[in-house]
């Protein structure tokens, strides 16, 4: 009897010299870690993330096992440990942005300097952001003269630290279990949190607007349907698929109307959907009179081919997409956790969780998933996947299986998320950073032909646009209204940019516009003939030309000809190389 009542002990104590060795030696715990790419002195955060998160489990598991957290405030220094964790894990991704956040940077950095609301001054204005709140924020940060990569940056990790706090006060508040808490807070710092708040896109204030509708439908607030609105339209402006959850939630909220008063009390709780409604008629009349179309050019260029079969068909991209992310995450082994959190009576809190998640997951169906890594779409919706869980293992009756249950859930889902992190960071998608360096790169290629005002033809176009370093035709379609409401009608595409744009580099895979066929044209090989870069690995790609016209003899270029003197192609000099 002693020996089991001592086991919890023996095992927080394994953990929390664990965690010792994660900070003191690190090199040590990497070694153990056969699968972790790169240099051992590159992922020294990854390790202190992981430290920090099994010394909050070890403490919570003891506090638990002892009730020691009935007498102490045992929580605040649970939730401080997974807030470490957290920011931790952050920092390992420190170096990275996606480039499709450069996108809103570009726009945030021309409206803050005066010239209107478009991706480069003197360009027409069009929508190419998903985040009209997120822009504007940036925007003012720009005006203030901070740089706005590390401004995302460093938001995306404040408002992803507040959701995590949020979170561990609602499963406290409605637990009070320390192993719940702890994983709630491990829930919510696996990958796809992490690397999309560290992003410098919009996905952290999503997430943090989601669990304060939570947080505030909960009972935390007096005036909470006057709060819930105001937070929903904050919503309706940082994502444009927020009017699905503004729905969700306000059949849930005449639920829980039903469910105390015997009736739904449409009028009394309209205020929940009457503002949030308001803002996105504003933000259409906004973007009809300003741009001249209701939609953004996101919609049109990624979201046009997705429809509501979708939702339906169990066999979909959307739901491969959700169980795929679950399983990459280890969150799959806690749905048994989250179907248990609705074991009895729907709960306040727990309709409302219901409301949002349900609302996100049929857009995420909607949409048919996301092509970029570690799950995107997924992100934002974590944290209340985190409280249901965490609801769930409050369910199971017996103290000593609850806490044993929640102290291995949570030490596996953090080596999944170490896991994941660096697999991700070894191969991230899209670095802010290597686009940015491809736009340079052709402008100095530029110089080299003498080309006075060149334009480039690339799929993307975050770093091209912020950077300025070159003129940009869009393949992706997001800064180009016309590519975007085209992506897939080769006529128009051929003329559009044969004709009309004449690019005088065309660069990147075949996708997106790519994909039409639009390079199988005869103006394609006619105009255009391959541009090969010498020893430059980012330059690698399979469709990278140069107009022929534009094709000069001269230093750091090799011209390839034909018997007849016909240009077949030019290859780059690598000035590294001293070519």
């Amino acid at each position: 009897m002693l020996i089991a009542r001592n086991v919890p002990i023996v095992a927080a104590a394994f953990m929390a010299l664990l965690g010792l060795v994660s900070f003191i030696m690190p090199e040590l715990m990497l070694a153990r870690f056969a699968r972790l790419d790169g240099q051992i002195s590159e992922r020294i955060w990854l390790m202190w993330g992981f430290g920090a998160a099994i010394w909050s489990v070890a403490l919570a598991l003891v506090a638990d096992s002892y009730v020691i957290g009935k007498r102490f405030r045992v929580e605040l220094a649970v939730c401080g440990l997974l807030l470490l964790c957290l920011i931790f894990f952050t920092m390992q991704m420190s170096g990275w942005w996606i480039d499709d956040a450069g996108i809103t940077f570009a726009y945030s950095r021309t409206f803050a300097e005066g010239f209107g609301v478009t991706f480069r001054p003197g360009e027409p204005p069009t929508e190419g952001y998903s985040s009209s709140l997120w822009m504007v924020i940036l925007a003012f940060f720009g005006w203030l003269g901070f740089d706005i990569p590390n401004v995302a940056k460093y938001l995306g990790i404040f408002f992803g630290s507040i959701t995590l706090v949020t979170v561990c006060h609602i499963v406290w508040n409605q637990t009070r279990s320390l192993i719940c808490l702890a994983l709630s807070g491990v829930s919510t710092s696996t990958a796809p949190f992490v690397i999309w708040v560290s992003s410098g896109q919009e996905h952290a204030l999503q997430g943090l607007l989601l669990t304060l509708v939570v947080f505030v439908v909960a009972g935390e607030v007096k005036r909470w349907r006057a709060t819930t609105a105001i937070l929903l339209s904050l919503l309706v402006l940082t994502r444009p698929e927020a009017p699905i959850i503004v729905i969700t939630t306000y059949a849930a909220v005449m639920m829980l109307t039903w469910f105390r008063d015997g009736h739904f009390s449409i009028l009394r709780n309209l205020e929940v959907a009457l503002l949030p409604f308001l803002f996105f008629v504003a933000l259409l009349v906004w973007r009809s009179i300003y741009f001249g179309d209701l939609l953004p050019n996101p919609y049109y260029a990624k979201a046009s081919g997705s429809d509501f079969a979708g939702i339906l068909n169990p066999f979909g991209a959307g739901w491969s997409y959700i169980l795929d992310g679950l399983r990459a995450s280890g969150m799959v082994m806690a749905i048994p956790l989250v179907c248990l959190a609705f074991s009895d009576k729907l709960a306040r809190i727990s309709l409302t969780l219901a409301a949002v998640l349900t609302g996100h997951v049929i857009f995420v169906l909607w949409a048919d998933g996301d092509w970029m890594g570690q799950f995107r779409f997924l992100m934002p919706v974590l944290p209340i996947v985190a409280i249901l869980t965490a609801f769930g293992l409050s369910k199971i009756p017996l103290h000593t299986p609850r806490n044993w249950a929640g102290a291995l859930f949570s030490i596996v889902i953090v080596i999944f998320s170490v896991d994941q992190i660096d697999s991700f960071e070894a191969r991230p998608t899209t670095p802010l950073a290597v686009v940015s360096e491809i736009g340079s790169e052709f402008a100095r290629v530029a110089e080299l032909l003498d080309i006075e005002d060149p334009v480039l033809a690339h799929h993307d176009a975050g770093g091209i646009s912020y950077d300025r370093s070159i003129r940009l035709v869009d393949l992706g379609g997001l800064v180009d209204r016309k590519i975007a409401k085209n992506m897939a009608n080769r006529a128009f595409l051929e003329e559009y940019i044969f004709e009309d744009r004449q690019p005088h580099f065309i660069f990147g895979e075949i996708n997106f516009a790519a994909a039409s066929g639009f390079t199988e044209a005869e103006a394609f090989s006619r105009d255009y003939v391959p541009l090969v870069f010498d020893n430059r690995s980012i330059m690698n790609s399979a469709l990278s030309h140069v107009r022929r016209q534009s094709v000069v003899e001269g230093d750091g270029l090799i011209v390839h000809r034909s018997e007849d003197s016909r240009i077949e192609s030019v290859t780059v000099l690598n000035p590294e190389r001293g070519g």
